[in-house]
């Protein structure tokens, strides 16, 4: 029976394809230093199987065939996982979709991150074809029995996963993620979560609500920079490591450094908070107060919301309002989304003449002189927002335009292409600040520069050593979610350095105060950083949510969701913390969360401006 069984040829291919799935999800999981790897393994196995298992429901002839295509599609999808988590430490999400016409952009850095070993993933699926083309099996029609015996393994594969499952939800609190529930059941719970909309518990706003201070009255610099020009320059992957650092005996970044030193309020406790949109999330963040979305990038996920932003609060003044970025003007949905932000006009490289490209687009050199030219002809005041490129990942720069002498120590490593890269942005600042004198608005302007997102992942052991070396102490998750915030304002007098922790959902309302705009101290979730007495900046993305960086505490949730087997350590000192110091800063960081994500969602911007948030949430 056995024997005949094995002939149909079924069987022997199911016995093929099985055991390559679950080699190549164990691979992957082991890649991701998942700690259950073999439990975690057989439940995305079995899910698997019970798909496999569907194909009951085809002819003999065609059913093989059928496999097959499903083992090809589960060897792209882990293909797809290794690569995204190469680089970003996490597995690609259901939303991507939207992003596939993205990738035109970005294609240097996606060759950048390819390893020929994941091409592995298809290996079985070449050799299974290619015996499937010789092979004669007979072709036995199956019984009642086989299809019944089918069907019973299909419901008994259902109910160990649902049960699996439950128990995993009952042990995370529903915190599901690529480390607990594994590949394709992580990607079965996104593309759930995807089409759900947000809800909102009691013990959120509850959670969020002791932190919300008091309305102020005479707060620290408020209008100091009212009615002045603003340029905010986002820099593309600074990290502030490189701020007033030395390598091989030359500064990083001179020029910023010149700011950092000269009239300029310079905050060194400043920490990236994008989302999936990374670049784009940095400016949605900064400009609304609110955090990225989690399902997918912001200006997709909140299209036809009313918002209230710093631009829209600079025109209501009487600004003019314009953007620049040296890419194209779809990427991120740029063109579409300006308009609702407050950005009135945008120049994008189809705006400008491409004649002289570096990495991903025009070359920072390039796109500042000819944004100068736009510029000066804007009536004033105005507000433009650049964003810059060149130092993008994969840091791709020729020798000619390399400032930097690195030293035989760092010369050929990533840390050296990332800092060619910044040293030459660096440069263009420094020469875009002389243009403004050139053009006699530099004394009536303020000039921003902060960064949108870390350059080099600590997780990388090559960089993390070299950086650990460069800068004197361990390079860890507090050193790489750090970005320079600096906002110069020549003739103020001012120079002052605050180490008060924030993250990019501060920057609206601390622009607001230097700006003169008024704002309600809970219309927004950033705090004014100039005057909160307490910094804190919960990190989202390619974190577990939750982690969280105060003025004493980092913390990083577990991977698998259970608090208690998550890391917190002293900001100053590194030393290992008792968990439940903070565990009151994990409440707030997932509170603060689920209620950007709900206020968004629900379209809820203009109610909380006017009734703060709490009396929103009454209200509505």
């Amino acid at each position: 029976m056995l024997e005949k069984l094995f002939k149909s040829g079924v069987t022997k291919y199911l016995i093929a394809i099985s055991a390559g799935v679950f080699l190549k999800l164990f691979a992957l999981h082991s890649t991701m230093g998942i700690g259950d790897i073999f439990r975690v393994t057989f439940k995305n196995y079995l899910i698997v199987m019970a798909i496999m298992c569907l194909t009951c429901i085809i002819s003999q002839r065609n059913r093989i065939r059928a496999m097959l295509i499903v083992n090809i599609l589960i060897s792209a999808l882990l293909f797809i996982d290794a690569v995204y988590y190469g680089h970003f430490y996490t597995l690609i999400r259901a939303h991507s979709i939207y992003q596939a016409g993205q990738v035109r952009h970005v294609s240097n850095s996606i060759a950048a991150l390819l390893n020929p070993l994941y091409f592995l993933y298809f290996i079985d699926s070449i050799v299974i074809f290619i015996y499937l083309f010789k092979d004669k099996a007979v072709i036995i029609k199956s019984t009642p029995k086989q299809r019944l015996a089918t069907a019973v393994t299909l419901v008994l594969l259902i109910s160990m996963i649902t049960g699996m499952n439950l128990n995993l939800s009952k042990k995370t609190n529903g915190y599901f993620t690529p480390h607990n529930t594994g590949v394709i059941n992580f990607h079965l719970y996104d593309v759930a979560g995807y089409v759900r909309k947000a809800s909102l518990k009691t013990e959120h706003v509850q959670a969020l609500a002791k932190f919300i201070e008091p309305e102020q009255n005479g707060i620290k610099y408020f209008g100091v920079a009212e009615g002045k020009n603003v340029f905010v320059i986002q820099a593309e992957s600074v990290q502030n490591f490189v701020i007033n650092t030395k390598i091989n005996g030359q500064e990083i970044t001179p020029n910023l450094n010149k700011l950092v030193d000269n009239e300029s309020i310079y905050f060194d406790r400043y920490y990236e908070q994008i989302g999936w949109g990374n670049t784009s999330d940095a400016e949605f963040i900064s400009h609304n107060g609110f955090y990225a979305s989690r399902r997918v990038f912001s200006y997709k996920a909140y299209e036809g919301i009313d918002f209230i932003t710093l631009p829209i609060n600079l025109k209501d003044k009487g600004y003019n309002t314009i953007a620049f970025h040296g890419n194209e003007g779809d990427f991120w949905d740029r063109e579409k989304a300006y308009p609702s932000q407050g950005l009135d006009e945008y120049i994008s490289i189809e705006d400008l003449e491409v004649d002289e490209e570096l990495g991903l687009g025009l070359s920072d050199q390039s796109f500042f002189r000819q944004s100068m030219d736009f510029i000066k002809e804007l009536h004033q005041p105005f507000y433009s927002f650049l964003i810059t490129l060149t130092s993008h990942h994969p840091f791709i720069i020729p020798e000619d335009l390399k400032e930097l002498n690195v030293g035989e120590q760092y010369e050929g490593t990533s840390l050296e292409d990332y800092l060619q890269t910044v040293r030459y942005l660096d440069t263009q600042i420094g020469e875009f600040i002389q243009a403004l004198k050139d053009e006699n608005l530099y004394d009536n302007s303020i000039i921003v520069v902060y960064g949108d997102h870390k350059g080099l992942d600590y997780r990388y052991a090559e960089a993390n050593e070299h950086i650990t070396n460069l800068i004197g102490r361990e390079y860890q998750v507090q050193e790489m979610y750090r970005v320079p915030f600096i906002v110069h304002m020549p003739g103020s007098g001012l120079k002052e350095t605050i180490s008060t922790v924030g993250g990019q959902v501060d920057f609206y309302p601390t622009m607001a105060n230097l700006l003169g705009i008024e704002l309600r101290s809970d219309s927004v979730l950033g705090k004014d950083l100039l005057n909160t007495e307490k910094g804190f900046a919960a990190i989202q993305n390619h974190v577990a949510q939750g982690s969280f960086i105060d003025d004493n505490i980092v913390f990083v949730m577990s991977e698998d969701g259970i608090f208690e087997n998550s890391d917190a350590w002293d900001l100053k000192t590194g030393e290992p913390l008792d968990l439940e110091l903070a565990r009151e800063g994990y409440e707030r960081a997932v509170a603060e969360l689920k209620l950007s994500e709900y206020i968004l969602q629900n379209n809820l911007v203009p109610l909380v401006h006017e009734k703060g948030i709490k009396g929103a949430l009454e209200q509505e």
